[in-house]
């Protein structure tokens, strides 16, 4: 895969840029804020989903930027994501699902569209799941994926995005999407840090010319460290046996203040975050940092004129543990909820399945699912490591406001 010092190039020939402003867990004012200063600096890539609930906010500080608030700037120069939540996955909701996000955004396409996770809902309003188990909730349609993926490369074709793609997929589900896919998917959007490198799923995706991007590259902002890991430096580095995090918790201080990444921070004149995101972008993958104050969103792009030696490199792909923050394990994956993974799926029960035929579900799926929303913040006064968590996410409903 082609690159320079501020993109890659992607499977369509399409350049995406090497940093972008991650939106998730930004709203109102403090998203609006978090854009307009990223546009301002140079950023010119957006990574945003429906499932986010702040595109509205996005396309404000986008139409202000494009109207005169950044002189020069044109839609071309944008590369701007959004993501299919696996409510309106079903073939026939993906091109209303498209067009809600691009009117929200206030643009005429999409440079990429995801699938936001290799799951998906055939009943209702997946943020308000039924809260009992059923068969029919279970066992989802034949060929769903297939059918979904087929509507997405349509989307392609009606020139409404530019380019599809995967987040959050694992090899045996992206094998999946490969074994049927007219167009290659052109991103697998993942989480990837040095504490979760992922290895394997990097030399898959690169093997197929598939571009991996970065989500929480510098771990989970909105969350507290739980457990030894909060109390120093030294516990982060230990074995992952004693360190114990729940979902909606963070090991984003604790990477930050790691000894190795400080001693690397030092020599270089460098921020412990600028090291781990030069380190994301040296190994090939975009990365997606959220922040909403001015000063780190402004360092988190300066990482494009410098690189890691050698030696720093083979430092930071040794630290430990490796440990998954954004887990697929979610209680909307448990079997009260409605959703089911690629994996799970029985395999003699989609084989030799006409696609075309699947039908739709009778029940109507609510398309723009309201979330109760994140409290606004004074941008200046908030890093990622220090947004509150708020109450524990201890319901299906809350559970879907923490997935990047």
């Amino acid at each position: 895969m082609e690159r320079n010092e501020d993109c890659f190039t992607l499977n369509t020939g399409a350049r995406i840029p090497a940093v972008g402003l991650g939106t998730w867990q930004a709203d109102g004012a403090s998203c609006q804020a978090a854009v307009a200063t990223a546009l301002e600096v140079g950023y010119r890539h957006l990574d945003c989903a429906h499932l986010y609930g702040n595109e509205n906010d996005v396309g404000q500080a986008l139409s202000e930027a494009l109207n005169g608030g950044v002189p020069g700037l044109k839609r071309d120069d944008l590369f701007v994501t959004s993501k299919l939540w696996c409510t309106t996955n079903a073939p026939k909701r993906i091109g209303r699902a498209v067009e809600i996000s691009l009117k929200n955004l206030g643009l005429q396409y999409l440079d990429l569209y995801l699938m936001h996770w290799p799951v998906f809902s055939p009943l209702g309003d997946a943020t308000d799941p039924p809260s009992h188990r059923t068969d029919e909730l279970l066992k989802p349609p034949p060929r769903r994926m297939e059918a979904a993926w087929r509507a997405m490369e349509e989307l392609v074709s009606k020139g409404l995005v530019r380019a599809i793609g995967l987040s959050n997929f694992n090899i045996t589900q992206m094998e999946e999407i490969l074994s049927y896919a007219k167009i290659v998917p052109a991103v697998n959007q993942v989480e990837l840090h040095p504490f979760w490198r992922q290895d394997k799923l990097v030399q898959y995706c690169h093997s197929k010319g598939i571009h991996l991007s970065a989500h929480t590259p510098l771990g989970i902002p909105g969350g507290r460290a739980s457990g030894p890991a909060s109390s120093s430096e030294d516990a982060v580095e230990s074995p992952a046996a004693s360190i114990v995090y729940s979902r909606s918790r963070s090991v984003h201080a604790p990477m930050l203040k790691s000894h190795v990444v400080a001693e690397i921070a030092e020599h270089l004149g460098r921020t412990p975050a600028q090291v781990i995101l030069r380190w994301g972008v040296q190994r090939g993958t975009s990365v997606l940092p959220c922040s909403l104050r001015s000063d780190h969103i402004k360092n988190n792009l300066d990482i494009l004129n410098w690189s890691l030696s050698e030696t720093d490199w083979n430092k930071i792909n040794t630290l430990e543990p490796q440990l998954r923050l954004v887990d697929g394990n979610h209680s909307y994956l448990a079997e009260i909820g409605p959703l089911q993974a690629v994996a799970e799926t029985d395999a003699e029960s989609i084989s030799g399945t006409d696609v075309d035929s699947i039908p739709e579900t009778d029940i109507e799926v609510v398309s723009e699912p309201e979330m109760e929303p994140i409290p606004e913040t004074d941008p200046d006064a908030v890093h990622e490591s220090d947004i509150e968590a708020g109450a524990e996410h201890d319901t299906n409903i809350r559970a879907f406001q923490s997935v990047p």
